[in-house]
């Protein structure tokens, strides 16, 4: 992962490199994503951060709102900058499959969920997430995360194993499964 765009953003996945068409790719979806807290407008994301690896992408307007009264909220309680990494977004059904063969489905014993609320068909109102202190890169404890996202999010899990916070916004969307 590379930090994206200048000084205070966030974490952003990198595109893979693939021959022919890299200038393309590499800016595919490179678009700045603005949101208002408190009347004041506020961007620290982009949309390529919510991709998977095929370049679909969804985010739904409400996890954006979420996203960036997280980073607020972290920021303030370090007393300075903190990033919020989005390390997973939108799925296909594909993704879904390929993620439970590495690590199982919920119902036979893994953490996959079979209805995922990452799946396309919820509108883009999952994410996965993590968040490092930008000055000293250090991460923020899981459980840290986990509280400050209860906080702006619908619905959060934050027991895995390698330390991400999952996060939604169910309530919202409009979608259901």
């Amino acid at each position: 992962m590379t930090v994206s765009g200048l000084g205070a953003e966030s974490y952003s996945k990198t595109m893979p490199e693939r021959g022919l068409g890299d200038l393309i790719l590499n800016a595919r979806n490179d678009i700045r994503l603005l949101t208002e807290l408190n009347g004041e407008p506020v961007s620290h994301f982009r949309l390529r951060e919510f991709e998977n690896r095929d370049g679909l992408t969804m985010v739904h307007g409400s996890v954006l709102d979420s996203l960036e009264r997280v980073r607020r909220d972290l920021s303030a309680m370090a007393d300075e900058e903190v990033w919020v990494i989005v390390t997973d977004g939108v799925r296909t059904q594909a993704d879904l499959e390929r993620l439970a063969a590495r690590i199982g489905w919920i119902d036979e014993g893994g953490a996959v969920s079979r209805n995922s609320r990452h799946l396309a068909k919820f509108g883009g109102i999952a994410v996965d997430v993590t968040a490092r202190v930008a000055s000293t890169r250090d991460r923020v404890p899981q459980s840290t995360l986990g509280e400050i996202c209860r906080r702006h999010f619908d619905w959060v899990k934050d027991d895995y194993a390698d330390g991400h916070v999952h996060a939604d916004n169910r309530a919202r969307s409009t979608m259901t499964g």
